[in-house]
């Protein structure tokens, strides 16, 4: 299979992909440090694998099916089990504020599959910073209460190593290699 992997603004080259399956059914729960490139693998599941990305942080607009958004707020297990009527491979991408815990346990709970972004916390906060729009102290609020919660340390996930000491992220083709590699 042959995919696109973008290297910088206006590049692009194409890679192989092999030796991977994603499951006939498949939700995943894109998590963890900010600014580590949730939304852009988000954006890469939906645009090469045919994913549902749902940024669940930009309501409606970056729901493909905005009226479930009653069922998000209501139930996270109905919320489930109406994205699975819908779709077959889903990606939620949220940086869930340490409050919300308890929704993250109900999504896994019904068969969600959690994936933590991590890296240098310095470099992601470079990140945040360069990208604007939010004040830096919520990036540093975030960062303190995830080190509180001891994230994600106490969550069942799989941990993504997604940005380098050096600042450079991972290729969206590489970090679906490392998740769904047989």
């Amino acid at each position: 299979m042959r995919a696109w992997s973008f290297t910088a603004p206006g590049e692009r080259k194409i890679v192989e992909v092999t030796d991977f399956m994603i499951p006939d059914r498949c939700i995943l729960l894109l998590s963890g440090i900010p600014a580590t490139g949730k939304s852009s693998f988000g954006q890469y599941l939906a645009r090469v694998h045919s994913f549902a990305h749902y940024d669940l942080e930009c309501y409606p607009r970056g729901w493909p099916h905005p009226e479930l958004k009653l069922q998000w707020d209501s139930s996270r297990s109905e919320f489930v089990k109406a994205l699975q009527k819908i779709h077959s491979h889903i990606a939620l991408d949220w940086g869930f504020p340490v409050r919300c815990l308890p929704w993250v346990r109900e999504l896994q709970d019904a068969g969600v599959r959690l994936l933590w972004f991590t890296g240098s916390r310095p470099q992601a906060r470079e990140i945040f910073i360069a990208r604007g729009g939010m004040d830096v102290r919520n990036f540093d609020d975030q960062i303190k209460a995830i080190q509180e919660a001891k994230l994600p340390a106490s969550l069942q996930c799989n941990c993504v190593e997604v940005l380098s000491e050096a600042g450079v992220l991972k290729e969206p083709v590489a970090i679906f290699e490392e998740i769904f590699r047989q």
